[in-house]
């Protein structure tokens, strides 16, 4: 919150100049209240569904990229990162068969359904589906239709084509018994303002945004544009998925479509991304992509959480130490509440708050401001903000974590009831172990 500032000018006589200096003081005193504001409250929820919330996009079949590297990179560096979730697309059997195979270790499939790829709603379920029984947990409907005005189903071209693909893929799935208890997620748009054109769909179970922040922070018009715009197809009681979501680290690219953000920089905003996506119940987000797909500078080949080598960048070891600090998986519980204060300079300073089934808090804090700027294409240094955290009990231990760093604790304490925090502009998981 800024301060409020009143600028009163000298006054002639005693009387007035008394009544200045109280009103001067008075202001000064509601300006130090309001930069001690007391953030609300959010509920509680289960530290594993923030990590079952964390997805990221894939492109199996493309053997001519580093994506080829199935067995020495992919596979092991999925499994390193510990996400759950992964989106593909495609009707290639390889690519069938690499999907079986992470689901054999917990990684399913989100699936794009495309007529550019030969999958028509005749042939969904006995040509794509049946194969992959075991690794699809949701299909998308036809990716970014509304950029590419050639493109139709039935002779019918973006927006009335897509309609009608959506509603017969939704039907031939919902009427399978095989099929019926997968998601289907409403097609996504390049464009989000192109939702007025597509219009309310009913036969989806989720609406979809390919949400890209082009070089900015994470929150980037999630609540003004994004969110809103989906709505319009999806409806708002329906849960809204992220299938594509990110920055990438092409610097040298002269005119990218998106500005670039530094390799250190993504590793600050992509865990931000999840959990600024989580706090607004976006049920899953996908962050693109894996890896970057060829040694070449420009904008495509450089969205990757690893190099093209398949060397972690920042941003991989960021979310993966995230991951492993607050996975928690098993039966579903119901969380406890918290009774907490946070006061302070809070206006930038956004939070989560998870708990584990051995009753463990977490508390994850952040400030949500920019730490790129995408113009001068530099890191900006962002202060770490001071804020107080209050809590009505005592904890028996508390440490305190950096992911974009380690899974070790950068400090711990004892027997506490209030903690002062110095706050970063990438998440400070604070862990409270009830007495």
């Amino acid at each position: 919150m800024n301060r409020l500032i009143l600028n009163i000018q000298p006054f002639r006589q005693k009387g007035y100049a008394i009544a200045a200096l109280l009103t001067a003081l008075l202001i000064g005193l509601l300006s130090q209240v309001m930069t001690q504001v007391q953030a609300s409250s959010i509920p509680t929820k289960t530290a594993d569904s923030f990590v079952d919330a964390i997805g990221v996009a894939t492109h199996l079949r493309y053997l001519d990229t580093a994506y080829g590297r199935y067995e020495e990179v992919i596979k092991p560096r999925l499994r390193e990162l510990g996400v759950r979730h992964i989106r593909d697309g495609g009707k290639d059997p390889g690519m069938f068969q690499k999907m079986n195979d992470l689901a054999r270790i917990g990684i399913k499939s989100t699936l794009v359904m495309d007529p550019r790829d030969g999958i028509f709603p005749v042939n969904v379920v006995g040509e794509v589906l049946n194969p992959t029984l075991s690794a699809v947990e949701a299909v998308e409907g036809p990716n970014e239709w509304d950029v590419h005005p050639q493109l139709n189903y039935q002779g019918q071209t973006f927006p009335t084509g897509i309609r009608s693909y959506q509603i017969d893929l939704y039907n031939a799935i919902k009427q399978n018994p095989a099929t019926a208890n997968l998601w289907v997620l409403m097609p996504s748009l390049a464009i989000p303002f192109n939702a007025s054109q597509l219009g309310y769909i009913n036969e989806l179970d989720a609406g979809n945004m390919h949400s890209y922040a082009g070089g900015n922070l994470p929150s980037q018009d999630l609540d003004t544009k994004w969110i809103p715009l989906t709505q319009i197809v999806s409806g708002s009681n329906k849960p809204i998925v992220a299938t594509e979501a990110g920055w990438h680290n092409a610097i040298a690219d002269p005119a990218p479509p998106q500005p670039a953000v530094s390799e250190q920089v993504s590793a600050k905003y992509i865990p931000r991304l999840f959990l600024e996506y989580f706090n607004r119940n976006v049920r899953r987000a996908f962050v693109y992509e894996l890896i970057d797909e060829r040694p070449a500078p420009n904008q495509e080949n450089n969205f990757g959480l690893l190099r093209v080598d398949g060397t972690p960048k920042p941003a991989f070891t960021a979310l993966k130490n995230l991951i492993a600090l607050l996975k928690d998986p098993g039966v579903e519980f119901q969380p406890q509440s918290l009774s907490y204060q946070l006061t302070g300079n809070v206006a930038s300073v956004h939070h989560t708050v998870l708990q584990k089934r051995d009753r463990r808090f977490y508390i994850v804090l952040w400030q949500e401001v920019p730490s790129f700027d995408p113009q001068t294409k530099t890191n900006l240094t962002v202060p770490e903000q001071s804020v107080t955290l209050s809590f009505s009990n005592t904890f028996k231990s508390v440490k305190a974590y950096q992911p974009i760093n380690s899974t070790t604790p950068v400090w711990q304490q004892s027997n506490v009831n209030q903690l002062q925090l110095a706050v970063p502009d990438h998440p400070l998981v604070i862990e409270l172990t009830p007495a």
